[in-house]
């Protein structure tokens, strides 16, 4: 150690030490940028292809202009509970159609209500759809794949109040989800918690006017009677809303609340009855076949089989029956469905038997035979 260095040390020993102040800290200026301006267009807000819709936030909307005459203003509304790739994928692949083939032919917005009860997001979207002056709403749910611009195009040309596509259950066993009532004077919010035999019936692929069965919806003429055929369109008691079109001013002639959902029922079953309240029938056509997450009409039947061998596997959810006491159970069911259909459509002339009839042979022949 040099000498120097000993007297500094000696100097400072006893001494107390010398506080030394931190500089300020010189920081950067955080400018931030001046925000765009977004005033409103000179021809008015409305909704285009590109997807532009106003939230509400007041009941002021007189700056929206409604739709030219004879122009459709469609917002299209879901309600996600969860974001998926198929949902997604699908999704885009419509909208690029509108957007594409329906440019400058219809008015097309869009809007996503997130995890919210499902009743008060439908609720939402109504209300968006009105401030916006739509002239219709496209309801659409999260699980359905694979839809086109065509099918929009079957909804639209049926021109119905209501009117949805076809779609089954996600669930064994797959049911058909167009329903009549047997009984027409219960609620349908009531179904749920009924537990009796005849609640709800799947509407049936039939001819109105002899009652023959068939295997398609598009058939032109009956192969039994050959009478002229129209059964795309088909007027129903309850329909879910999973493609669903729907005017606006509907809502102003139903009460509100126009959606309502418990432990017992879900909303579709609550709109059924306000529509059946105010006189409005709802459709559901069966020209518009969906996707309905996985479960079309090329997957049902290999899903129904494997939900079958499943059951028999566990044990559970079958129940066991002879093969007489299937046909009368049949039997029944048919029946009470015949006369439920008699009520809904009395020009049907009911088939007097389960046996398929001779085709160019009426039951009235037949019986002059027996005699």
């Amino acid at each position: 150690m040099s000498e120097e260095t000993k007297v500094d040390a000696v100097m400072t020993v006893g001494e107390e030490p010398k506080s030394y102040k931190l500089p300020e800290p010189v920081l950067p200026k955080l400018e931030l940028p001046e925000e765009p301006k977004a005033g409103i267009p000179e021809d008015g807000i409305h909704m285009a292809c590109d997807g532009t819709v106003e939230m509400p936030n007041g009941e002021n909307n007189a700056h929206i202009k409604p739709p030219p005459e004879g122009k459709l203003r469609i917002l299209i509304g879901v309600c996600i509970l969860s974001y998926s790739h198929e949902f997604v994928q699908s999704f885009l692949k419509f909208w690029q159609q509108v957007c594409t083939i329906e440019r400058g032919k219809m008015q097309i917005g869009y809007h996503f209500v997130y995890r919210r009860p499902s009743h008060i997001g439908e609720i939402e979207i109504v209300k968006v759809a009105k401030f916006n002056k739509c002239t219709h709403i496209l309801f659409m749910d999260d699980d359905i794949f694979d839809i086109t611009v065509e099918d929009l195009h079957k909804l639209i040309d049926a021109k119905k109040d209501i009117i949805s596509g076809h779609m089954y259950a996600s669930k064994f066993p797959f049911a058909s989800c167009a329903f009549r009532r047997y009984d027409t004077k219960k609620k349908v919010i009531d179904m749920p918690s009924d537990n009796s035999m005849y609640r709800l019936y799947e509407v049936p692929c039939q001819c109105p006017t002899c009652g023959c069965s068939l295997t398609h919806w598009d058939f032109k003429f009956c192969p039994a009677c050959g009478a002229p055929l129209d059964l795309l369109v088909q007027p129903v008691d309850l329909i879910p809303l999973p493609f669903a079109l729907v005017r606006v001013d509907l809502f102003d002639k139903l009460k509100k609340p126009w959606f309502h959902c418990s432990e017992n029922y879900p909303t579709d079953s609550w709109l059924a009855d306000r529509c059946i309240e105010a006189g409005v029938q709802e459709y559901c056509h069966m020209g518009v076949r969906l996707n309905h997450n996985g479960i079309n009409d090329i997957t049902r039947p290999h899903e129904l089989n494997k939900g079958l061998e499943l059951n028999k596997a566990s044990g559970k959810g079958l129940v066991h029956l002879t093969q007489e006491d299937m046909e009368k159970h049949q039997y029944f069911l048919h029946s009470k469905m015949q006369e439920a259909e008699l009520k809904c459509k009395p020009a049907i002339k009911l088939i007097e038997t389960l046996e398929p009839q001779p085709i160019g042979v009426s039951n009235d022949s037949q019986k002059n035979d027996s005699k």
